[in-house]
């Protein structure tokens, strides 16, 4: 069974424009009540040490252009 969705009042992309518009007033209007918390070198260095060994994982990995973009086959 297809699922169809109606969108009125214009296109798809019109609808995600209005939308993004909608959460960015709703959510980013506010100043931060976040404090400005000290993070420890040491531990921006593993953070960062994990991130560059996700990147190098990622570009050594063999793509298969058959598949779909976001398909992961192990």
């Amino acid at each position: 069974m297809t699922k169809v969705i109606i969108i009125q009042g214009g296109s798809l992309d019109s609808y995600y424009e209005q939308t993004l518009n909608y959460l960015h007033q709703k959510y980013h209007q506010y100043p931060s009540n976040l404090l400005d918390l000290h993070v420890d070198p040491d531990v921006m260095a593993e953070v960062g040490m994990y991130e560059r060994l996700a990147r190098d994982t990622a570009a050594e990995a063999p793509i298969d252009t058959s598949l779909p973009p976001g398909k992961i086959v192990l």
